[in-house]
C-alpha cells in the first residue's frame, strides 16, 4: 500500500472540490484575502458563496469559537438546551422583522429550508386545515440542494432530478428578465399576478405556503423587486390565508445594508431561513425566524417541533452566530453596508458605461450583480459569458460568483459580487479595477 503524505500530494481524492479541475489549495486567510500553498494571493470579492460576512477567520469570532470549544461542543436538542442557543435565540428576536420572533438552528440552507416546509405542513394540521399541503415558489429561484428545497427552486440545479421534484416553482419572479419592456408599475403588477394565479389554480384551501426569495440570490444576481411587490404577496397571502416564508439565506444579517432583505420595505413574513453569513463561514450554521403566532401553536403542541437535524442548536454555532451579530452592532457594519455598496453600485456602473456587455447593474448593498448581454440594444444574454467573466477575473486573482440561470427559453448570464461587510474604499476600488480589467477583456473570449 502506497502512503498517503498530506504534505506534498497533488491528487485530490476528494469529491467535494470539483472533481476532474485543479484548483489552487489554499492554507490561510484573513479579511477578504486568502493565500493558496504557492502565495498566491486572491481577492475574495463573493465570500466563496456569499459567507463571509465578516471576512475570512474574524477574530471575535475566532475567539468566540476558540472559547466555546473549551466549554461544550455538542448538545443533543431533545436532551439538553444550552446557553448559547438561548441567547443567540434572544438577539434572533430582537432583529427578526416580525412580532414575537422565535427561533430554530440547524447547520445548512437547505436545511432550515426543510425545516420550514415541515413547520408550514404541520402547523396546518395542527390548526384543523391538513389539507393545506401545496407549496407555491418561483422562478429563477434557488432554495437548496436537498430535495424539497429543489422541489422548490426554480433553477438549472433541478436538472436530473426532475423525475423526483415537486413541481413548486410555478409564479415567475419580476424583474428577472430585463427584456421584458415593462414599466414598473406593469412589472409589479405582472409579478403579483403570476402569485395570485398560482394561488387561485392550485386552489388556496389546498396551499400552505409561498416561499420566495426577497432579493435574487444565486440565481439570477441581486434582482431587486419592484417596490410594493413584498407588500403585495403579504396581501395575497393574508386573503387566501396562505403563510408567507422569505429565504433569506444570501440576504440575511447585512448583506443588503438592512439585517433582512425584507427590512427594506418593512414586510413582515410568517417565517424566513438564514444561513451563509450568519457565522461568516466559521463554522457550518443556519436557522429560522419564525412568528410569534406560528411558534405559539408549536409551543402549545404535545410534541414541540419533533423535525430536526442531528446538530440543531450546535453549542459552537451557536456561540459564532451571537458574537456576528454583536459585531455587526459594535462596527456599524449595517451602515457600512450600506455606504460600501453605493460606492461598489457606483463602481459598477462606471464599468458598464464603458462596456457594450453589461445589460444591468442591480442590488442592494453589498449583494451586487451584473447581467451580460452581447449588446445593449437587444439585451440578448451572451452565451457561456458569466463562467468567461468569472474565469477571466481569476486570471486577475478576484473571485466572483456566476450565475447562469434558465428563462423561458434563454439562459441569463450574470455574475454577483458579495465582499464582507466590514470592506473599505481600497477595496471596493480594487474589486472595481479588477473586475473592470476582467470586463473589458470579455469580447476577446
Amino acid at each position: 500500500m502506497v502512503a498517503y503524505d498530506r504534505r506534498v500530494t497533488d491528487t485530490d481524492y476528494s469529491l467535494t472540490a470539483s472533481p476532474g479541475r485543479r484548483l489552487p489549495v489554499a492554507t490561510h486567510a484573513s479579511g477578504m484575502r486568502i493565500w493558496d500553498r504557492d502565495g498566491t494571493e486572491w481577492l475574495d470579492a463573493c465570500g466563496g458563496a456569499m459567507v463571509m460576512s465578516l471576512g475570512h477567520c474574524h477574530p471575535r469570532l475566532v475567539k468566540a469559537a476558540q472559547e466555546q470549544l473549551e466549554k461544550l461542543t455538542f448538545t443533543y436538542r431533545f436532551s439538553f438546551s444550552n446557553e448559547p442557543m438561548i441567547e443567540l435565540a434572544g438577539l434572533i428576536r430582537e432583529i427578526a422583522p416580525m412580532d414575537r420572533g422565535w427561533a430554530f438552528f440547524n447547520s445548512s440552507g437547505s436545511e432550515s429550508v426543510e425545516s420550514a416546509i415541515h413547520l408550514a405542513l404541520l402547523y396546518w394540521q395542527h390548526v384543523g386545515k391538513p389539507g393545506k399541503t401545496e407549496l407555491i415558489s418561483r422562478y429563477p429561484s434557488f432554495h437548496g440542494s436537498t430535495l424539497g428545497a429543489l422541489g422548490l427552486s426554480g433553477s438549472r440545479w433541478r436538472q436530473g432530478f426532475e423525475h423526483v421534484l415537486d413541481d413548486n416553482p410555478v409564479a415567475q419572479a419580476p424583474n428577472a428578465d430585463i427584456r421584458s419592456g415593462r414599466t414598473p408599475a406593469e412589472e409589479l403588477a405582472f409579478g403579483l399576478q403570476q402569485v395570485e394565479d398560482a394561488l387561485v389554480a392550485r386552489g388556496p384551501e389546498n396551499v400552505a405556503a409561498v416561499f420566495l426569495e426577497p432579493i435574487s440570490g444565486a440565481s439570477t444576481a441581486a434582482v431587486v423587486p419592484p417596490d410594493g411587490y413584498l407588500a403585495g404577496v403579504r396581501a395575497l397571502c393574508d386573503r387566501y390565508e396562505v403563510l408567507m416564508i422569505c429565504d433569506e439565506t444570501v440576504t440575511g444579517f447585512g448583506r443588503t445594508g438592512q439585517w433582512w432583505g425584507v427590512d427594506h420595505w418593512g414586510v413582515q413574513p410568517d417565517m424566513l431561513s438564514f444561513a451563509k453569513g450568519v457565522t461568516s463561514g466559521v463554522t457550518p450554521f443556519s436557522g429560522l425566524a419564525i412568528g410569534g403566532e406560528i411558534a405559539d401553536v408549536f409551543a402549545a403542541a404535545p410534541e414541540g417541533f419533533p423535525f430536526g437535524h442531528t446538530y440543531s442548536g450546535n453549542p459552537v454555532g451557536c456561540a459564532v452566530a451571537a458574537e456576528v451579530i454583536r459585531t455587526i452592532r459594535d462596527d456599524g457594519l449595517l451602515e457600512n453596508s450600506a455606504q460600501m455598496g453605493k460606492r461598489l453600485h457606483e463602481g459598477l456602473l462606471e464599468i458598464a458605461g464603458s462596456s457594450p456587455h453589461i445589460g444591468q447593474v442591480r442590488g442592494r448593498g453589498l449583494l451586487q450583480g451584473l447581467e451580460l448581454v452581447t449588446d445593449k440594444d437587444s439585451l440578448e444574454p451572451l452565451a457561456g459569458s458569466s463562467y468567461a467573466l468569472a474565469a477571466l477575473a481569476r486570471e486577475r486573482h478576484l473571485m466572483i460568483y456566476s450565475c447562469p440561470t434558465p428563462l423561458r427559453g434563454r439562459v441569463i448570464e450574470a455574475v454577483m459580487l458579495a465582499p464582507p461587510l466590514n470592506i473599505d474604499d481600497r477595496d471596493v476600488d480594487e474589486i472595481v479595477n479588477r473586475l473592470g480589467e476582467a470586463v473589458q477583456a470579455l469580447p476577446s473570449v
